[in-house]
């Protein structure tokens, strides 16, 4: 992605680059509306899977309300350069992170109360609303001017409800530096105690000024999470009481159960651990300002930014990116990074960007402990041990294949028996008769004449065959189509009580007239759609015509992204070539749709601006499609199940696309 500094993105102008992370960068910003200075966090990837964790994390932090969570002010999508930008836009924190805060020396216990109990109440807030961090971490605590400290972060955030996760089974998201032992176990999920663990971590990172456990690569580092207890905090800094240990290393037992029950006792027993063992006087809760004047009605309506042309696809180098320590508001995810390789974060800068004084760390007698940056582990440790057992297993299977005995006797191969053959046939007549060989010749050509006749009446019957499969196929739309429609609308008046009840896009992409719905647009694709009525099995008809343009079709079992409008799906696409093709995509704005049917030509189809009438059956995971009632193609897909109906419209850039559909009927399908 382009920088962006100095140009302007809906109502906020980007000032400068604040923090860099993997999934988006981070800008500080004035909001020309409010005047006020804001945080400005924008995706930057073309990876589906980590826009949904991004549109996730904006529809999390839009719902939550609680006192130490960073709120979010806005969030939507804007065109730069015909490019798409999705943003979330977020309070700058003056104070920085608490990262940055532990590089300059250990927490006092009077401060870590402080913090600890700030943080607790955030993260006892979103268990409570069933989601789980999975992210803890000192980047991901910001702190503002006034010395209070809130959560950030929900890009790998879980509900507990989830029914699918966004990561596979196996693969452990967050930064193994703070991950919960427990989870390096085959089909183990994330839950509150591992939450606990991870602050439990940041706890002992903030008393010490270390983490727990450093180690020089990834697999030495789990290791001792899961079988190695934590260095004693009080051999790394000896003024801190006994009672106040024993706090830290509760909450980083290796079994959950063994934790405490939520952050809250965590914190409590950790501040009464430090009164008790200090006799210092701890400061009752702290309150910060409510957040009630945060807005989250998106910047856009859905619709407005629908399909606009991808973003450019990466560049990745061999072996992967180079990481760079990103700001906490830029990317949560450093358990996501390609590489473990790291680039030296600039000297002048903290995590979130914030220009920092340079400043000693405070005299030890001990010498400084080198302490690594916040490791990525997002591969489960069986997955190495996997691949291991299968290189074992084609190396004895070659080893195998090498010493096979009926191999060495020549039995594997046409070739190999020929030439034993032949020997034999050598050893027993020394001379080779013209008879025989006469005789050979005509027993072949007579063997390959059979075969050619077999050949022929094979291709017949198949041919015949197909035909009557065709046939009788394309009989199966007519019966679809033939009862009672659950929807019909000629698609040429706007106050049609069936175009309205259906919720259709209307804007000057998205415009009824006489002829029909007209779907334009000068760049790339550009989508058009119902709102109201979801489909799961159904037979859709529709008439397309291309007046000017690339191509159109019908999207369907096809939703809408709720804050950023993108569409996802399945699309029948036909061009004004005569050639149809499927797609599959969570998101047709970014990436490569995946193609379930590439590119076919089919003599079912007119060319040009004639009206194809596009018809499709969708019955469970089977897709059928046709073209003026004669059959295409089946296919079996279980990606979508339901949703909206929508009408594309593409452009190759050179021209002004304009595809008109009218005459729909939609029937149910049992």
């Amino acid at each position: 992605m382009a920088e962006l500094e100095g140009r302007t993105l809906d109502r906020y102008e980007l000032r400068r680059l604040i923090g860099r992370g993997g999934m988006a960068n981070v800008y500080e910003a004035i909001d020309k509306q409010t005047e006020r200075i804001v945080a400005v966090k924008i995706f930057k990837r073309e990876d589906e899977e980590m826009l949904r964790r991004f549109i996730r994390e904006a529809q999390l932090m839009a719902s939550m309300r609680e006192n130490h969570l960073v709120p979010i002010y806005d969030y939507g999508a804007r065109e730069l350069d015909n490019l798409p930008f999705y943003y979330i836009v977020m309070p700058y924190m003056e104070g920085g992170t608490l990262r940055a805060r532990i590089r300059r020396g250990p927490l006092s216990l009077v401060e870590a109360c402080h913090a600890i109990r700030d943080v607790a109440s955030a993260l006892d807030y979103i268990h409570k609303q069933g989601i789980i961090h999975r992210d803890i971490k000192a980047s991901n605590v910001l702190i503002s001017s006034d010395g209070n400290y809130f959560l950030t972060d929900f890009g790998i955030a879980r509900i507990t409800s989830d029914a699918t996760q966004l990561t596979s089974t196996g693969n452990v998201l967050g930064t193994v530096d703070y991950v919960a032992p427990e989870l390096f176990e085959l089909d183990r999920r994330a839950d509150a105690r591992s939450d606990l663990y991870s602050l439990g971590v940041l706890l002992y990172e903030m008393i010490t000024g270390r983490l727990p456990f450093i180690a020089e690569n990834q697999i030495a580092l789990v290791s001792m999470h899961i079988q190695k207890r934590p260095l004693s905090p009080r051999s790394i800094v000896p003024t801190i009481p006994v009672q106040v240990e024993r706090v830290v290393l509760k909450v980083l037992e290796k079994k959950p159960e063994q934790r405490y029950g939520s952050a809250k006792e965590l914190a409590e027993a950790f501040c009464r651990a430090v009164s008790t063992g200090t006799g210092a006087r701890l400061p009752a809760y702290s309150t910060v300002a409510s957040s009630d004047n945060v807005s989250t009605t998106p910047a856009i309506l859905p619709g407005q930014l629908v399909l606009s042309p991808p973003l450019p696809h990466p560049v990745i180098p061999a072996g992967g990116m180079p990481e760079v320590r990103p700001s906490p508001l830029a990317d949560g995810t450093e358990g996501m990074h390609y590489s473990s390789q790291r680039a030296p974060a600039p000297a002048q800068q903290g995590d979130a960007g914030v220009p920092l004084s340079p400043a000693p760390l405070p005299s030890s007698s001990q010498p400084p402990l080198k302490q690594p940056e916040g490791r990525p582990f997002y591969r489960h440790l069986w997955f190495s041990i996997a691949i291991i057992l299968l290189a074992l297993l084609i190396i004895v299977g070659s080893v195998a294949a090498i010493f096979n005995p009926r191999r060495q006797a020549g039995t594997g191969t046409g070739a190999n028996t020929q030439t034993s053959q032949t020997a034999r046939a050598t050893t027993n007549a020394p001379t080779a008769t013209p008879n025989l060989t006469a005789t050979a010749q005509a027993a072949l050509a007579a063997s390959a004449t059979a075969q050619a006749q077999a050949t022929a009446t094979a291709i017949a019957a198949m041919t015949a065959t197909a035909e009557a499969q065709a046939s009788a196929t394309a009989g199966v739309i007519q019966t679809a189509t033939s009862g009672q429609p659950v929807y019909q609308d000629p698609l040429n008046n706007p106050n049609n009580q069936a175009t309205v009840a259906a919720g259709w896009d209307q804007s000057s992409q998205c415009a009824f007239q006489t002829d029909g719905y007209h779907v334009t647009t000068g760049s790339n694709l550009q989508g058009c759609k119902e709102a109201n009525n979801p489909y799961t099995n159904a037979a859709i008809t529709v008439v397309m015509r291309i007046v000017n343009g690339q191509a159109g079709g019908v999207f369907f079992r096809m939703t809408s992204a709720p804050i950023f409008g993108f569409y996802n799906g399945y699309l029948f696409e036909v061009d004004g070539t005569g050639s149809y093709r499927v797609l599959s995509s969570g998101n047709y704005n970014i990436g490569t749709p995946t193609t379930l049917k590439d590119w076919t030509a089919s003599s079912a189809l007119h060319k040009g601006a004639t009206a194809n009438t596009l018809q499709l059956i969708m019955r469970g995971n089977n897709l059928s499609f046709y073209a003026n009632g004669a059959f295409l193609v089946a296919l079996s897909d279980s990606g979508y199940s339901s949703g909206q109906v929508a009408f594309l419209a593409r452009s190759d850039g050179s021209t002004q696309a304009d595809v008109v559909y009218s005459n729909l009927y939609i029937y149910p399908v049992p």
